[in-house]
């Protein structure tokens, strides 16, 4: 899965608990980065902040949706926006679910989860 969020903290606590459920997580600081780590990465899972100082996470989902169509790994909006309107905004742009910051790490691994982010085979063994 990869996880672009310019706040490091956020970036870096999440990044270290998803490593610790055996996922293979890839970090990115900058909307710019999300199309070349997609590509070379092929994340089953992208969680991605909304308001990123360089590229707004909302087109970045619009142009992976537009590139990668049906192949296009599950887009989470991760935002401090958490009312109707955000929601969808986040929907119409490609997103599949919708985080609001603060959240709850525990959730936010089971959606991961259910959404299908593989461990690697070997953390299974």
């Amino acid at each position: 899965m990869l996880i672009v969020d310019d706040q490091r903290d956020m970036l870096m606590t999440l990044g270290i608990l998803l490593r610790s459920e055996g996922m293979l997580v890839q970090l990115g600081e900058k909307g710019t980065e999300v199309d070349a780590a997609v590509e070379a990465f092929t994340p089953d899972v992208v969680l991605l902040d909304i308001e990123m100082p360089d590229r707004s996470g909302l087109q970045v989902a619009m142009d992976l949706v537009q590139r990668y169509g049906e192949r296009c790994p599950v887009l989470i909006a991760v935002t401090a926006h958490n009312n109707e309107a955000a929601r969808r905004l986040t929907a119409k742009s490609g997103f599949r679910h919708h985080v609001a910051k603060p959240y709850d790490f525990e959730a936010m691994v089971r959606l991961v989860h259910d959404c299908g982010a593989q461990a690697p085979a070997h953390a299974s063994k």
